[in-house]
């Protein structure tokens, strides 16, 4: 494949249509020394697709949504091409529809999953020119799954309610405000995210946290009651329980660590 490099991270926001499922496509041209040994995913709830050329093979994989840290260390210097779809919470099962509870922490052969998807994509990598016809190849694949929404209501509904609170609220209060009951909504969430409601609500949670950590330097003790702790001491806990880092060493080795922040289409521009 002859893919035009503009880049080296090349990023594009999804299209308006498949804006609640996908939320954007990231295009990687790796060097030698892009990644660092020590270069570790953070936990976000996300699915992701991701296909990569070594030079000669693609390789398709499904990464279901992450609960944990996955340490990538070096390994995608061995690529000279990543393309990285990156989903929302619940858009990995409107676009494979199968339970996400079985793929949750995990890195698994697309081909073994959805076969007639991991073909079109290939199909799409291989013959794309450049990184802008690649995303709209894939856009048009995509947008084919969309046409009908298998996402239940009552998971957007509990979602976004947990979203817009930053993971600040109960699993009581997301039940009692959307009418379902705790064990359908749990139900829910292990299917169609892959993960109960407490999870979600935790991870949403840790990621606010990071955005403020990234985007503007504060107090941690400020920081901690912010994102509704207790005490600074229970901010810490939960950090490093999380991340496997404290705060203050996060903050100290930040270039380690990639997060999904989700807010690209303010800074993006196509």
């Amino acid at each position: 494949m002859m893919l035009e490099k503009d880049n080296q991270f090349n990023i594009f926001p999804s299209h308006i249509g498949l804006r609640k499922y996908i939320q954007y496509y990231n295009i990687v041209f790796p060097e030698k020394d892009t990644f660092l040994p020590q270069y570790t995913l953070m936990p976000n709830a996300c699915g992701t697709l991701s296909l990569a050329f070594d030079g000669n093979a693609v390789k398709a994989e499904l990464w279901g949504a992450s609960l944990t840290p996955i340490p990538l260390g070096r390994e995608p210097n061995r690529y000279h091409i990543l393309l990285l779809i990156q989903f929302s919470p619940y858009g990995l099962y409107q676009m494979i529809r199968q339970s996400q509870a079985e793929f949750a922490d995990k890195r698994l052969s697309l081909a073994d999953i959805d076969y007639e998807l991991c073909k079109l994509l290939h199909q799409a990598f291989v013959v794309s020119e450049t990184t802008a016809g690649l995303v709209n190849s894939c856009e048009k694949i995509l947008y084919q799954r969309m046409e009908k929404q298998v996402v239940s209501d009552a998971l957007l509904f509990a979602a976004a309610y947990i979203s817009d609170r930053h993971g600040q609220t109960q699993v009581q209060e997301v039940a009692r405000q959307s009418g379902y009951s705790e064990r359908h909504l749990n139900r829910l969430f292990l299917t169609q995210i892959g993960m109960n409601m407490k999870n979600y609500a935790r991870l949403i949670r840790f990621n606010y946290v990071l955005k403020q950590i990234q985007t503007s330097p504060c107090f941690f003790a400020a920081l901690s009651q912010q994102a509704g702790y207790f005490d600074q001491a229970h901010f810490d806990k939960d950090f490093k329980a999380i991340s496997g880092v404290t705060p203050q060493q996060y903050l100290e080795t930040m270039s380690d660590f990639y997060y999904d922040g989700t807010e690209v289409y303010p800074i993006i521009s196509l």
